[in-house]
């Protein structure tokens, strides 16, 4: 597959990540403004409206628009993968209680897959455009 096909089918993939979890945690967010106590909590705030916030971060950064060289899309998708993940932990081990969907299972499973895809999607993304490899310094990437 052409590194230019990866490049864009990878775009396209993010971003409909990025709108089918923002409409999911929007739905959860209000709720959790409604009702309370819908969400698990990290640091005394809700753990729907970080999650939220971190999908304004994706968005601003996958759209360009503060032209922050990828910075808020990592920070955004790092922080939310840490929520998910402690949050799975914590489901997994009976000690914290995530939202479920209709069918029973933990929105927090969903979302640690969502944000796990994001960040390999951004990853391959971003090496398919430029050659090298996001991990590496621009002074390895050049003894490649």
């Amino acid at each position: 597959m052409s590194k230019g096909l990866i490049s864009l089918t990878s775009l396209v993939l993010i971003w409909i990540i990025i709108v089918a979890g923002l409409v999911g945690v929007s739905g959860l967010a209000h709720e959790e403004f409604v009702e309370g106590g819908v969400c698990p909590e990290v640091l005394r705030v809700p753990a729907c409206y970080i999650i939220f916030i971190c999908f304004i971060f994706l968005i601003l950064s996958h759209a360009n628009l503060l032209k922050d060289k990828n910075l808020l899309f990592f920070a955004g998708a790092g922080v939310a993968e840490a929520i998910a993940l402690s949050g799975s932990a914590g489901q997994l081990m009976g000690w914290l209680e995530c939202p479920k969907t209709e069918s029973g299972t933990p929105m927090c499973y969903l979302s640690l897959g969502l944000f796990t895809s994001l960040l390999v999607l951004k990853v391959l993304q971003l090496k398919s455009v430029s050659g090298k490899s996001p991990a590496k310094s621009d002074d390895e990437n050049d003894k490649v």
